[in-house]
């Protein structure tokens, strides 16, 4: 019987691929590099689908560890191949569902608060008129305000205002304004949020970010340092990852000034890089694991389609 073979998409491999590569070579599982843009679409094919380096067959397991940005056109097309692998009955992780429910803050927003879980009071709509009269409103309440591109990563993008000129200046990525109130820190002027990261319902590492700058991603020069989590925090990273339906997602938590955590982000592509420097924990050797469980419980029948 030959080794299992995965197909691992991303726009850009670098050291994250790496590490799953290793791992998963450890269990003598073959893993493809490649990106969902480099796929196409051709009913000529018996699945309908050309991956490159699976011309003649399906991979056991696909993984998303990210999509590069692009047209409306270009993400529809790469959000077709992930949707018909599942159709194909080849576990996908995470599932085109999961990634449309985070990609999209606004979506991620509403998931979080159907759930019934701690986020952020959020507002998002087209209508600059409208937008305007929602900040206005909040500050008059002394509530400072968030806006963040609706599709956005890293921090980038993020702006803090406080009054109504702040807000007539802003020029809102794609004409769509994503508001959020500002969460005060815990201890004023300590910049401190947590990431962690859950695979298959548990959490298998977390750590602290701590920064000069409101805006405390790694990406923007947070330090990362080893964590307590508490069962509060383990609970509200696994529902908020649960109400998003991702099989693995890092999830920023930010600890209000009542005490209580509330969920800022649900990232269902994360990186773990600052993650390994904090903790020294393998997040490769748990995300393996999780795509072994999906190898050994997935029928072979799903091969059907290219054998006939």
């Amino acid at each position: 019987m030959s080794s299992p073979k995965i197909v691992i998409f991303n726009d850009t491999h670098g050291w994250h691929s790496e590490q799953l590569v290793s791992a998963l070579e450890s269990h003598n599982i073959t893993a493809i590099l490649t990106d969902l843009a480099e796929c196409t679409i051709d009913l000529d094919s018996p699945t309908g689908l050309i991956i490159p380096g699976f011309e003649d067959q399906l991979p056991s397991v696909a993984m998303v560890r990210g999509i590069a940005p692009g047209s409306l056109e270009q993400i529809t097309l790469r959000m077709d191949v992930l949707h018909t692998l599942a159709e194909l009955n080849v576990p996908v992780f995470n599932s085109a569902s999961a990634i449309e429910h985070t990609v999209d803050k606004a979506r991620t927003s509403l998931r979080l608060h159907l759930a019934g879980l701690n986020t952020p009071k959020t507002w998002a709509c087209e209508n600059r008129t409208i937008a305007r009269k929602i900040a206005a409103q909040q500050f008059e309440k002394n509530m400072s305000l968030v806006v963040k591109p609706l599709f956005g990563c890293q921090g980038k993008g993020i702006e803090k205002i406080i009054d109504l000129d702040q807000f007539d200046a802003i020029t809102p990525v794609g004409d769509a304004f994503y508001m959020q109130e500002y969460i005060e820190s815990f201890e004023p002027n300590h910049w401190q949020d947590w990431r962690l990261m859950v695979i298959d319902g548990k959490v298998c590492a977390a750590m602290s970010r701590r920064s000069q700058h409101w805006i405390t991603n790694f990406a923007q020069g947070a330090e990362c340092f080893p964590t307590t989590v508490t069962a509060e925090m383990e609970q509200l990273a696994i529902k908020a990852t649960q109400a998003v339906q991702a099989d693995y997602a890092g999830v920023d938590l930010i600890r209000n000034q009542n005490g209580s955590y509330t969920v800022l982000e649900v990232n269902s592509v994360p990186a773990w890089k600052g993650l390994h420097q904090a903790t020294g924990i393998n997040v490769a050797h748990h995300l393996t694991r999780a795509l072994i469980n999906r190898i050994s419980s997935t029928p072979d029948s799903k091969l059907d389609y290219v054998k006939h």
